[in-house]
């Protein structure tokens, strides 16, 4: 989980590098949140017996065009967040206490009114977690460290240079990325409105000519690998890995579509193949093909990836399933080398989380 950490700061300090901006455009926010947990699973409803209530402390910094990316995206800002917040029910699910680095782009922007997207990836800590003697309704959570993922859309109000107000909805969930079990993770729907100020010198946004983007094309090999738990609650755990070929289309500064090619290899087929009591196994089906397409967004030299794959050739023996996913924050080292962290789903079920290299062979 520290990846995260890793991927995102990476983006956040590169844009601290000059000294006369490293202090400017520097914000503190604070948010309230009250909202629900979605009830994904029946269990939640049955468990569920108050509202979430939340709050934030974010420090924020407003970009002003040092990057080229920061005009494509106009201008946006970043940050990092202090969350707490309780889950529904205090003596089986406890709160969650988080903290990510976030981005937020402009979506409209008109004299004192801006709406944006803001997303978030962290850390998150939970307080309660499963316990066979003392917890064991808590089947959503099984490990203390989780995964945090937070998505905002948000209206603020310029009261004048230094004051503003907000209000919005953001979608929050957090589970450990199946390196525990059980893994079903929580999801929640909350309602927030706040306030921030100005806490250090303003500058003015650079504005320059956007050159005109060439399209091209990019060839690349990636290979990853990850842990996972079966979800029959048993203690090993069990190796995964992926070698995968990409052919992508970039079409403009913020990005493009693609295709390619998977290889899957998962250790635990035949043992869940034993216990769900099938015959004929074989130790190849620990390997699994598929072809895939791919969307990707760019953000400077950060790429967010959706992908959607289908086994082809050595198909999903275990569970018969047709179809793969896979959601990829990339981070670009160089021209060549990049870092490739993947969360592989079967549609909405996780699977296993990937962290690997990826190397570009060749442009066109």
């Amino acid at each position: 989980m520290k990846y995260f950490f890793i991927i995102f700061g990476i983006i956040f300090t590169q844009n601290l590098t000059a000294q006369n901006t490293l202090f400017s455009d520097i914000r503190i926010k604070s948010d309230y949140y009250i909202g629900f947990l979605l009830p994904e699973y029946e269990f939640v409803n049955y468990l569920t017996n108050d509202n979430i209530k939340a709050f934030d402390i974010e420090i924020v910094k407003d970009l002003k065009g040092q990057k080229l990316w920061e005009q494509v995206y106009n201008y946006p800002s970043i940050g990092i967040s202090f969350y707490h917040g309780t889950l529904g029910n205090n003596l089986v699910f406890g709160n969650v206490t988080a903290l990510y680095p976030s981005i937020s782009i402009p979506l409209f922007e008109k004299k004192k009114i801006l709406i944006s997207s803001e997303t978030g990836i962290g850390i998150a800590y939970a307080s309660e977690i499963f316990n066979l003697e003392n917890n064991y309704r808590n089947i959503a959570v099984a490990s203390h460290f989780n995964i945090w993922f937070r998505e905002a859309l948000n209206l603020s109000y310029q009261i004048n240079e230094k004051f503003s107000v907000s209000t919005g909805t953001a979608f929050g969930h957090f589970s450990n990325a199946n390196l525990r079990e059980p893994n079903l993770g929580l999801n929640f729907w909350t309602f927030y409105a706040g306030a921030d100020a100005l806490i250090s010198r303003k500058t003015e946004k650079i504005t320059k000519q956007i050159p005109e983007f060439i399209k091209k094309n990019e060839f690349a090999l990636i290979i990853a690998a990850g842990g996972k738990h079966t979800r029959r609650f048993a203690e090993r755990s069990y190796f995964a890995g992926s070698f995968s070929g990409e052919y992508r289309r970039i079409l403009g500064f913020k990005g493009g579509l693609g295709t390619g090619l998977d290889i899957f290899y998962d250790a635990s087929i035949p043992d869940e193949m034993k216990r769900a009591g099938k015959t004929n196994i074989k130790q190849i089906y620990k390997l699994k093909t598929g072809i895939h397409l791919s969307q990707e967004l760019r953000v400077g030299k950060l790429s967010l990836i959706i992908q959607e794959g289908f086994y082809i050739g050595f198909k999903d023996y275990l569970n018969n399933r047709l179809m793969y996913n896979r959601g990829i924050v990339r981070y670009r080292i160089s021209d060549r080398l990049f870092l490739n962290m993947a969360m592989k789903t079967n549609l909405w079920i996780l699977d296993v989380m990937e962290l690997g290299l990826g190397y570009n062979i060749g442009k066109l």
